[in-house]
C-alpha cells in the first residue's frame, strides 16, 4: 500500500494511479494457489463450491461433462521444513536433458528467466469423487423413514437443496446424465407418463457402498494401512508358560570351634545352647526359572478378508457420508441378515481381546512376582549379615575376658553386698 502522507486540502482525493500501485502490490503479496488438474479435461469443465457429504462444509470441486466430477487435497509441506516450488516451462524430453542445460536455452533447455518461483510449496491435486456420495445426504433421509417413500421426478426430489444452492443447480443442469445415472443407483424407479420417477433405497446403497469396498480391496490396500489395521489387528499375543523348580536342602551340624570356643561354651551355659540351636547351615534355594513362548495360531484367510472389508467399510463410512446416515447403514451392515457375515470376525476379536487381557495379567504377575522375589532376598541377606556381625562381636569380647573374670560370672552373688555398699559415705546425723 502506498505511504499515507497528510494533504493540504481538507478533503483529500485518492489519485487513480495510487489504486493501480495497490492493486499491483496486494497481487504480488498474494500467494497463488496451485492446482493439478486431470489431463484432456473439457474447456466446459468449471470449479464448484460444493457440500462435501461427510459434514456438508463447502469444499472446492471440479466439474467436467466429459470426465465427471473431482475433488481436491491439499497436500503440504512440513511446516518444520521450509520450501518452495519453482515452475518452469518444460519439453517432453527427459529432465536429465533439460538439467544439463539450464544455462543454455539455445540447446533446448530451460531459462530460470521464464519461470516462477512460489514461496508456499501447497498445492491441491484433483482426484475422483463419486456423484453418489454428493447425491446420498440429498435423496436419503437423515432418520429412518416409517413408510414407503413416493416415487418422485429428479426434479421434484432435488429441488429444495437447488433453490438456494446455485452451485448444485449448474451441476444439475450441465451434468444431467451423469446425475441420472447416479440416481439409478440408489433409487428404485419406475416409468409414468413418459417421464423417469425415483423413490430412495437403502438397500441399493448398501449394495453400491459394497461395491465400493469390493473395488477398493481388488485395487490391494496400502502397505502400511494393511500392516497398522489388518495384520496387527489379528495378531495374537504371544503367550509365555513359566516353570519354577525350587531345589533346596538343610544341613544340620555344629559349628567348628576351636579351643577357646570349647571353654567358652562350657562357662556359659546358655549361650552354648543359643549357639548350638543357630548353628543349622542353610544352603541357599537355587531357582531355576524357564520361559517357553505358545506361537498363536495363522490367521484364516476369511477372517483376513473379512478384516480388510470392515476396514475399508469403516472409512467410506466416517469419510463420505453423514453421521446420521453411516450409523443407520453400519447397524444394518452389522445385523445378522447383511449381506456381509461379520459374526466370524467378531468372535476371533473378543477371543483376541480375552488372550490379550489374559496375557497382560499374567505379565503383570511375573514382574511381581520377581520383585517379590528380590526383595526378599535381599531382606534374608541383609538379616544374615547383621546376625552374623552380632555373633562376631560376642565371641570377640568373650575372647577378651580373663579367665579370672569368666569365673568370676559364675560365682551365685544373689544376697550378697556389692563392694561399693562398703565405701559409701555415712549419712551425718544431727545431736539434739
Amino acid at each position: 500500500m502506498p505511504v499515507a502522507t497528510r494533504s493540504s486540502s481538507a478533503s483529500p482525493v485518492k489519485k487513480p494511479f495510487e489504486d493501480t500501485a495497490a492493486a499491483t502490490t496486494n497481487l504480488q503479496r498474494e500467494p497463488l494457489k496451485h492446482f493439478i488438474l486431470p489431463r484432456d479435461i473439457s474447456d466446459q469443465a468449471r470449479f464448484l463450491l460444493l457440500r462435501h457429504p461427510r459434514d456438508g462444509s463447502a469444499q472446492r470441486f471440479l466439474f467436467c461433462p466429459d470426465k465427471g466430477l473431482f475433488h481436491f487435497s491439499r497436500i503440504s509441506a512440513p511446516t518444520m521444513d521450509p520450501r518452495s516450488l519453482l515452475f518452469i516451462a518444460c519439453h517432453p524430453e527427459p529432465l536429465q536433458t533439460h538439467l544439463g542445460g539450464l544455462q543454455d536455452e539455445s540447446q533446448g533447455g530451460l531459462s530460470l528467466s521464464k519461470g516462477y518461483i512460489s514461496m508456499s510449496a501447497d498445492f491441491y491435486m484433483a482426484a475422483p469423487f463419486d456423484l453418489v456420495f454428493i447425491l446420498v445426504p440429498l435423496v436419503l433421509p437423515g432418520r429412518a423413514a416409517g413408510g414407503k417413500a413416493l416415487f418422485q421426478p429428479i426434479d421434484d426430489l432435488l429441488e429444495q437443496q437447488t433453490q438456494d444452492d446455485k452451485e448444485l443447480r449448474y451441476l444439475l443442469e450441465h451434468g444431467r446424465t451423469m446425475v441420472e445415472n447416479a440416481m439409478l443407483m440408489l433409487c428404485d424407479t419406475i416409468e409414468a407418463g413418459g417421464q423417469q420417477m425415483y423413490r430412495p433405497s437403502e438397500e441399493k446403497t448398501l449394495r453400491v457402498i459394497i461395491q465400493k469396498v469390493d473395488n477398493a480391496i481388488n485395487r490391494g490396500l496400502p502397505a502400511s494401512l494393511q500392516e497398522k489395521f489388518v495384520t496387527r489387528v489379528l495378531e495374537a499375543p504371544i503367550l509365555s508358560v513359566k516353570r519354577e523348580e525350587m531345589l533346596g536342602s538343610t544341613q544340620t551340624g555344629p559349628l567348628p570351634v576351636d579351643e577357646d570356643d570349647f571353654a567358652l561354651d562350657n562357662l556359659d551355659s546358655q549361650s552354648s545352647a543359643a549357639s548350638t540351636a543357630q548353628s543349622a547351615i542353610f544352603s541357599e534355594v537355587s531357582t531355576t526359572n524357564s520361559i517357553s513362548s505358545v506361537d498363536p495360531e495363522p490367521v484364516s484367510k476369511e477372517l483376513f478378508e473379512l478384516q480388510k472389508k470392515r476396514v475399508v467399510l469403516d472409512f467410506i463410512l466416517a469419510s463420505y457420508l453423514p453421521g446420521p446416515i453411516a450409523e443407520r447403514l453400519r447397524a444394518r451392515f452389522a445385523a445378522q441378515d447383511s449381506v456381509i457375515n461379520f459374526a466370524p470376525l467378531e468372535d476371533h476379536l473378543r477371543s483376541l481381546t480375552t488372550l490379550k487381557a489374559e496375557a497382560l495379567a499374567s505379565r503383570s504377575m511375573m514382574d511381581f512376582s520377581r520383585k517379590r522375589g528380590l526383595e526378599d532376598d535381599e531382606a534374608a541377606e541383609s538379616r544374615a549379615e547383621k546376625k552374623r556381625k552380632q555373633e562376631e562381636e560376642e565371641r570377640k569380647k568373650k575372647l577378651g575376658e580373663s579367665r579370672g573374670v569368666r569365673e568370676l560370672k559364675k560365682v551365685n552373688v544373689s544376697g550378697m553386698k556389692k563392694m561399693s555398699d562398703f565405701f559409701a559415705k555415712k549419712p551425718t546425723t544431727t545431736v539434739p
